[in-house]
C-alpha cells in the first residue's frame, strides 16, 4: 500500500513538472504581449507591469495590415484545406471500408505506404509540376498538394468498419443508394472522427511553414506562420523585436483555440472511442 502511494506521488510530482514546461512558454508568450523589450528582457516570465496593447497596435499597421492580411490567408487556406481533405477522405475511406472490389487490400496497402516518403523528398518534382502547371505563388498551390490525405483516409476508414454492415443493407433494402447512405447513414455515425479530424488537419495546415515559403513568394499571399518569424518594424536589422512576435504569437493561438473549442466534445469523443476499441 505504501509503495502504491510512494508511486502515486512520484507521477503526480512528474506530470506538474511535464505541465509546467509546457505552461511555461505560454505564460513568457501571453505576459511578454503586454512588454516593451527592457522589460522582457529584465523579467521575461513576470507578470507586466502595466497592460500595454502598443505591441498590438504595432502589429496592427504592420507594413499596411500585412500580418493580418496573412492571419485571413491562413484562416482561409486552413479552413478550405480542412474542409475538403476531410471530404475526400471520408469517401476513400468509405470505399475501402464497405465497397468490395478486387484489390482493395493491395491498393490500400500501398497508398498506406505512401506516409513513409518524407515530404521534403517529394518537393522538387512537385515544384516543378506546379511551375508549368503556372500556379506557383497562388492560395491554390498552398490547399491543392496535400488535399488527399492518406493520415486521414486512414483513420476514417478504422472507425467507419465500426458501422455495421446491416445498418446499410437496410438501408441498400429501402432503396438508398451509395450516395445516400455515405450522407445520411454513415457520415452521422463517425462525426466523433471528422470532429477530431478536422482540428487536426487545421492544424496541420495552419503549422505549415516550409511548403508555403518554398511555393509563394509574395507576401500578401503567403500564411501568417511564413510572416511570423520576420516581424520587425523597427530600423535595427540586427535585433529582433521580440515583444511584437510574442503579440504575433498570441494573435496566432486565438484562431487555434477557438477551432479546439468548437470541437472539443467530438474530439473527446473519438478518443474515447479509440481507447474503448483498443
Amino acid at each position: 500500500m505504501k509503495r502504491r502511494r510512494m508511486m502515486s506521488r512520484v507521477v503526480t510530482i512528474l506530470l506538474f513538472i511535464f505541465m509546467a514546461m509546457f505552461v511555461y512558454p505560454l505564460i513568457v508568450m501571453v505576459f511578454g504581449a503586454f512588454k516593451n523589450s527592457a522589460e522582457l528582457s529584465a523579467n521575461p516570465a513576470g507578470f507586466p507591469l502595466a497592460l500595454r496593447f502598443e505591441n498590438y497596435k504595432r502589429l496592427l499597421h504592420y507594413s499596411d495590415g500585412l500580418f493580418f492580411r496573412t492571419l485571413f490567408n491562413s484562416l482561409f487556406i486552413s479552413s478550405v484545406y480542412a474542409v475538403l481533405s476531410i471530404f475526400i477522405a471520408s469517401m476513400a475511406a468509405y470505399a475501402f471500408s464497405k465497397f468490395e472490389f478486387k484489390g482493395r487490400n493491395i491498393l490500400f496497402t500501398i497508398i498506406v505506404g505512401t506516409i513513409m516518403i518524407p515530404t521534403e523528398l517529394k518537393m522538387p518534382a512537385l515544384y516543378i509540376m506546379f511551375s508549368k502547371m503556372g500556379i506557383l505563388d497562388t492560395y491554390l498551390v498552398q490547399i491543392l498538394p496535400t488535399l488527399a490525405s492518406v493520415f486521414t483516409m486512414f483513420l476514417m476508414r478504422q472507425h467507419m468498419n465500426s458501422v455495421p454492415d446491416s445498418l446499410i443493407e437496410s438501408g441498400k433494402i429501402d432503396g438508398a443508394g451509395p450516395g445516400r447512405i455515405f450522407w445520411s447513414i454513415v457520415l452521422p455515425l463517425v462525426k466523433p472522427a471528422i470532429g477530431a479530424m478536422l482540428i487536426l488537419q487545421f492544424l496541420a495546415k495552419w503549422n505549415d511553414f516550409l511548403w508555403p515559403s518554398m511555393m509563394v513568394t509574395t507576401t500578401k499571399k503567403m500564411p501568417v506562420m511564413v510572416i511570423l518569424p520576420t516581424l520587425n518594424d523597427t530600423l535595427d536589422t540586427y535585433t529582433t523585436p521580440m515583444e511584437l512576435i510574442m503579440a504575433g504569437c498570441v494573435c496566432v493561438v486565438i484562431p487555434l483555440l477557438i477551432v479546439f473549442l468548437c470541437n472539443q466534445d467530438k474530439f473527446m469523443s473519438s478518443v474515447s472511442m479509440g481507447a474503448v476499441k483498443g
